[in-house]
This record gives structure tokens, sequence and C-alpha cells, in this order.
């Protein structure tokens, strides 16, 4: 990996990460709006086989990173990182190099975390725009549904709206507390953050703004999704029910999932047993037996339904930010709204 720097930036800066890939079109229109909003940006090439990266070679505050083998978005990202912070950086966005992100809304980003000391990551929220559910391509917006859902259970954040959305703002105190280095490589590294911040139960922000859609193809593929994502969901879910419901503190949502999970499991396994011995025999199961099964599922799942009610009531917060388009002084304000 080689490196083009300058000298370091000053304490407070604002710096903006571009992982590019397959960039050529856009990395110069994404570098120069960044530019008009952040104090520097570290673009980095991720063994892009158009070189994109030197397209933006030069230019006034701009640092060039490149890989000699391509990490993926999030192994690009977390190069970025690295570099910001060595710069100094005290807040870091992470901007995509596709043109997809409205960088007018960088400075709302960074206002929350200057105005709210507790939130320590900003996220793009598409969806409160209407106009996300026309333009966005149907394959994304199921998808992103889906997901979003896995989401919720993985990283707890149960009120968030847009846990995919690649358009990030993060304090940079907040990384240097975080193994963000050890966060996942590719496509997976925006939910992987989340749910590294999750397990600290830490308030986070959703900013409302528009997406941007032109025709392009994304290349995070729907498949890759449906059977790499889950598995690593699951991992992640487990370690946050273990460090938070065994490890930190042990409450009425820890007694009631590791007693009713286990029922569940136990009653759901015994009844398609007893289920399928009585229709290869022919031999309806005893009365006993049925009830036993349907009294230990539904006991499990009570148990099970209630910790689940805890967990999302007791959820980290999440601030809702919305953004009016103009103020009386012909500027922009922010509207804050909490959410529990």
């Amino acid at each position: 990996m080689t490196s083009r720097t300058t000298a370091p930036e000053p304490r407070g800066a604002v710096a903006a990460v571009v992982p590019t890939y397959r960039a050529r079109a856009t990395i110069e229109r994404v570098v120069e709006r960044a530019l008009s909003a952040v104090d520097f940006v570290v673009v980095v090439d991720d063994c892009c086989p158009q070189s994109s990266g030197s397209l933006v070679e030069g230019i006034p505050r701009v640092h060039v990173i490149r890989h000699d083998v391509n990490r993926g978005v999030g192994g690009a990202t977390k190069t970025g990182i690295a570099a910001a912070l060595a710069l100094g950086a005290e807040y870091v966005v992470k901007i995509d190099a596709d043109d997809q992100m409205d960088v007018s809304f960088v400075p709302v980003m960074i206002g929350v975390m200057e105005e709210h000391g507790d939130v320590d990551l900003v996220k793009g929220n598409r969806f409160a725009d209407a106009r996300t559910l026309r333009t966005m391509p149907l394959g994304r917006l199921i998808g992103n549904a889906g997901l979003t859902f896995l989401v919720k259970f993985s990283t707890g954040y149960w009120t968030i709206v847009d846990p995919t959305n690649g358009f990030v703002a993060l304090r940079a105190s907040a990384l240097r507390r975080i193994p963000y280095e050890r966060l996942a490589d590719r496509y997976f590294f925006e939910i992987d953050l989340l749910a590294s911040f999750g397990l600290s139960k830490r308030v986070l922000a959703e900013v409302d703004m528009p997406a941007i859609y032109a025709g392009e193809t994304s290349s995070l593929s729907i498949g890759r999704v449906l059977f790499e994502f889950p598995p690593k969901l699951l991992l992640r879910f487990l370690r946050r029910v273990l460090v938070n419901y065994l490890i930190v503190e042990i409450n009425v949502a820890s007694i009631c999932g590791f007693v009713g999970l286990p029922l569940l499991l136990f009653g759901t396994i015994f009844g398609i047993h007893e289920w399928s011995v009585s229709v290869a025999s022919g031999i309806p199961r005893p009365t006993g037996t049925i009830v036993l099964a349907l009294l230990v599922f539904m006991i499990g799942f009570q148990l099970s339904l209630q910790a689940l009610f805890y967990d999302v009531q007791f959820a980290p917060r999440t601030l809702k930010v919305h953004r009016e388009p103009e103020s009386a002084a012909g500027g922009t304000i922010a509207r804050v709204r909490v959410k529990a």
C-alpha cells in the first residue's frame, strides 16, 4: 500500500473519507463537492482498475492512499479513517464515490455531534423523503426492508430507520475507543460499525436526507446479502445478548430470554417430532403428549416475547434530525426530535 499525503491538518478538522473503486466518472465531482463541506479529504483507491484515485492527486487538501490489493469498501474506509485520525481529524465523514450522497448535509451531521455530546455516530436516513420510495430501485427497496429488520435484532437499535445507509459521520474520540480495524472489510462494514456501537448502547442520530439515484448499477449482489449477511447478523446478535444480558448486567430480560428460548426451542422440536411420528404411523398421539408440547411451547414463547419487549423498551436512543430547507434568515436549521 502506498500513500501520498502532506503535513498534518490542525486539530478540530473535519475529514471526509472517500473509498473509490470503478468510480472514474464521478470521483472528481465527489471530491470537489466534499471539499466545500470539510477541511480535507482522504481518497482511498482500493486497487481500482480505472486508477480513479490518480484523477484527484495534487488537489490541495486531498490525500490519496492506494491499496495494492482490493479490500472492499469496509477495508478502504478503515484505511481512510486511520489516515484521517493521524492527520488530526476530530470528525470523520464517510462519503461514497458514486455521487449518491448530498454533501450539503455534512455540516448538519457534524452540528448534531457538536450540540449533543453523547452522540458519536450520525447516519443519513433516506426514507424520511417519500420520493425515495419512488426513485429507489425495487430490488434495493425490498432488500433494505428485510435487512433493516434483521439489523435491529442484531444491533439493538430498534428505532433506526435506515441502518444500511453508508453516509455516516463519526467522532474521532469514539473511533479511538473501538477496535474499528477489526470490523468487516466489505459491505458489512456499516452494519458491523452499528453492532460495535450497540454493544455499549451509545446514542446515535439519523439525519433525514434524500436519496440520489441515476440508474447506477449497484455492485452489491442481493444473493450475496441473502447468504452472507444473516450468519454474520446472528453472530453479532449472540455477542450483544451475551455481553449486555450476562456479562454487563443480569436483569428481567436475561431470565426471560435464557429460560424462554430453550423452552420455545424444545417445545417446537418436540411438537414437530411427535406430529411426524403420528403422520408416519397413522396413530394419533396421546392427549397428554399434545398438551405437553403446546404448554412448553406457549411458556417459552411468552417468556421470549417478554425478553424481546424489554430489549425494545430499553434500546439505545436514536435522535431523529430533520433539516428544514430554509429558515427565515435564508439559512438552514436542524430540528432534533429525541426518540427512545
